[in-house]
């Protein structure tokens, strides 16, 4: 495995330890193109500024892609973005 594909399962690690993250991850699964208010109103307990770093981990980790509208931002998950995590773990032998 090549430095870059360690350099991505990294980041997409890291980027689904945290269960906002994953839930945010999720409901834009239900709610593609979601506002980053939007978000914030659907994942309790979390400020709108918290939801935005989460973002940013999201988005670096090539999971989701922002896209501005006026003065709103709508963010989609990226197709495809957990392919390498899944063929680490299909070429992992675990035991």
């Amino acid at each position: 495995m090549g430095a870059s594909t360690e350099g991505t399962l990294g980041h997409l690690l890291r980027a689904l330890a945290d269960p906002t993250r994953r839930r945010i991850l999720r409901q834009l699964a239900i709610e593609p193109g979601a506002t980053t208010s939007d978000l914030a109103h659907t994942t309790p307990g979390v400020t709108r500024w918290a939801v935005m770093k989460h973002l940013a981990v999201l988005r670096k980790a090539g999971l989701i892609q922002t896209l501005p509208e006026g003065r709103r931002r709508r963010h989609f998950r990226v197709k495809d973005a957990l392919a390498p995590l899944a063929d680490w773990v299909r070429s992992t032998e675990f035991g």
